[in-house]
């Protein structure tokens, strides 16, 4: 079975990696880093999570085009105290500086058993499993923290104020898909209702957002990705607000409305943002071997569970995603036409040829 609609083509991984390295390569970035910058896009179309994949190249050409983003990444140390460290993008792609604070972290967790590395002055990271599950291929426990334009309210506020958010954790294991959760603390990435008008749904899902008068919609025209809501209402606004803490705080960058940048662009066009990378090291607890067997047990245990009425099956965080990422590769990646045409579009305009497709 395979996910193709009437609506949608199927692209092979392989061509649509070719592709983005292609269109990032035209607008200046560095070969090295223009694979770095396409594979966290295309791992995240290959896990389903669409609205972090080949649908930011839209976002990016025009932050790069118009000198918000810089095409060729520095990663420079800021302070460096062994087990944390603080690093600057420079406004480069947040995949590059990313990937560089997430190995460093590893390596460093390696020497002191925990490392905690903080980036100033990055930009969009993209989907944050791609760090974390990074982490946890090499065996080791990871989190990840990233703020951003300040374009959600406080719980109870119409006054954007926040970013959407995201944290992220990743687990290894054993036999099992590696455990692995990823989230914005709203209900919702502004990216998906962004991508709900790309494919032109007719709605989207009750608690998601609200209009620009603060009030509850389910109209992917009306809705406001200045006016997101907070999962849980209260609850993940209180993760919403450790997120901006234990990065824009932590890593001396932008927060809440103070603007600490070297980007022109503030406020709700803000590009710069903070990220912070907390690894630990299983083997200073236990062989890493049986913290594997353990956490595959946690999740037989998670499966043995008694179903509610109508549930067919339970999964753990990041297995769906595992599963799709398989019938992905195997089947090809649905991209809708709207986003194929988009892309073909920007190639266009960089003197690239477009996508290949069936």
């Amino acid at each position: 079975m395979t996910e193709a609609a009437s609506d949608t083509t199927l692209v092979s991984e392989a061509a649509l990696r070719a592709q983005l390295e292609r269109m990032l390569g035209a607008l200046g970035v560095p070969a090295d880093q223009a694979v770095t910058v396409a594979d966290n896009l295309v791992e995240a179309d290959l896990r389903g999570v669409d609205s972090h994949g080949a649908h930011l190249m839209a976002l990016y050409n025009t932050r790069v085009t118009q000198g918000h983003i810089r095409p060729i990444t520095e990663v420079t140390v800021v302070d460096d105290r062994g087990s944390t460290a603080l690093l600057d993008g420079h406004l480069g792609f947040g995949q590059v500086a990313g990937v560089a604070a997430m190995d460093l972290a590893v390596e460093r967790a390696r020497e002191y058993g925990v490392a905690t590395i903080a980036v100033r002055e990055l930009t969009h990271l993209g989907a944050l499993a791609y760090y974390t599950m990074r982490a946890a291929a090499a065996g080791f426990v990871a989190m990840a923290f990233q703020n951003g334009a300040t374009i959600v309210p406080p719980f109870g506020g119409t006054t954007s104020l926040f970013s959407t958010n995201p944290f992220s954790y990743a687990i290894p294991t054993a036999q099992e898909p590696t455990i692995v959760y990823d989230i914005a603390t709203t209900a919702a990435a502004g990216n998906k209702i962004l991508l709900a008008r790309k494919r032109g749904d007719p709605s989207i899902p009750e608690g998601w957002a609200n209009d620009e008068d603060g009030n509850p919609t389910t109209d992917p025209q009306a809705a406001s990705v200045y006016q997101l809501q907070w999962f849980g209402g209260h609850k993940g606004f209180g993760m919403g607000m450790l997120v901006e803490i234990m990065s824009g705080l932590l890593a001396n960058s932008c927060f809440g409305f103070q603007e600490h940048t070297q980007s022109d662009v503030h406020g709700k066009e803000r590009v710069a943002k903070g990220a912070t990378f907390v690894v630990l090291d299983v083997e200073r607890f236990m062989p890493l071997d049986e913290f594997r067997r353990r956490t595959d047990q946690l999740i037989a245990d998670v499966h043995s569970s008694a179903l509610a009425p109508g549930v067919e099956r339970i999964y753990v965080p990041g297995e769906l995603e595992a599963h799709r990422r398989e019938l992905r590769q195997r089947d090809g990646i649905p991209l809708s036409r709207g986003l194929v045409e988009e892309l073909d579009a920007i190639a266009a305009s960089l003197g690239c040829p477009p996508l290949t497709t069936p």
